[in-house]
């Protein structure tokens, strides 16, 4: 069997869904989801709510079940590990390990963010698959959607400020990415797509508003009620082409696009004060970074 550890989220949630799902697949067991982050607040980070039960995902919940008491104890043991019965993998790096393909036990049990399609990619049509949308719309979902589906070249543009900006740690090693760089992306696609329209998605829509200068056409999506956040990620599959920032909810929002022409154009810098960590393996072969 396969645990995940499920933390922070949805973009990171995600991630952590696809690898297990597909070591799940790979091996032919069962996939259980650890969601014991969930039950306290953290100071330290954001506070978040599980939401993999809105996509059509496949998963037992460990805290549900007598498993967790398996689990409880691998704790016991030096490194949480004991092949080939237990083995606990942990994320060492940002960029891809070669070694979690291969993790091998009767319990393997991942801890970590996993952000690469690299993990994955032998399962990617099953994650797609798996990763359709399962729930009753917010209130403002539809009257966007027809605007999408009745635009010739609709583009996602994700903004994220809020705790990039205001949370002490976020806001130093991501960070708001700039104007700059939404400019010369926004630039990009003008010059290829004359007749886009832009459909902007941000947790600053006020400031964005302000400070954004948009002489293309656009609309400035307000999703409301407490799956606002998956009303926004659903509406970005939708568009024909991407603009992300430097996080993984909008990355996925590009992913789930299954346009083979789409463009997706994403940050060169992810990261703002973390020089040792390698995203090589982040934003996909494909996609275009600026």
């Amino acid at each position: 069997m396969i645990i995940a550890r499920i933390t922070s989220g949805l973009g990171n949630q995600l991630f952590q869904y696809a690898l297990a799902r597909h070591l799940a697949l790979k091996n032919k067991t069962s996939l259980y989801v650890d969601l014991s982050y969930y039950r306290q607040a953290y100071e330290t980070d954001t506070l978040r709510s599980f939401k993999l039960d809105r996509f059509n995902t496949h998963y037992h919940v460990l805290n549900d079940s007598p498993f967790l008491y398996v689990s409880k104890f691998t704790k016991l043991l030096p490194n949480r590990t004991l092949k080939p019965v237990f083995h606990f993998v942990q994320e060492q790096q940002f960029h891809v390990d070669p070694s979690v393909e291969q993790a091998r036990s009767a319990v393997v049990t991942l801890e970590g963010f996993w952000q690469s399609e690299r993990y994955f990619r032998a399962s990617a049509d099953a994650v797609r698959r798996e990763l359709t949308f399962q729930r009753k719309p917010g209130p403002d979902f539809a009257r966007y959607a027809d605007q999408i589906a009745q635009t010739d070249c609709p583009v996602s543009v994700h903004i994220r400020r809020g705790d990039y900006v205001n949370h002490p740690e976020f806001s130093q090693s991501f960070g708001f990415i700039g104007l700059d760089y939404y400019q010369a992306a926004l630039a990009e696609l003008n010059r290829r797509f004359v007749n886009a329209r832009f459909f902007v998605f941000s947790d600053d829509p006020d400031w964005v508003a302000a400070n954004l200068h948009l002489s293309a056409p656009h609309v400035y999506v307000r999703n409301s009620g407490p799956d606002a956040d998956v009303d926004d990620l659903q509406l970005m599959s939708l568009c024909h082409h991407h603009v992300i920032a430097n996080s993984s909810f909008s990355w996925w929002g590009a992913w789930l696009n299954p346009r083979p022409d789409k463009l997706v154009i994403a940050p060169r810098t992810w990261f703002r004060n973390k020089p040792t960590w390698n995203t090589v393996d982040l934003i996909p072969d494909t996609w275009l970074r600026l």
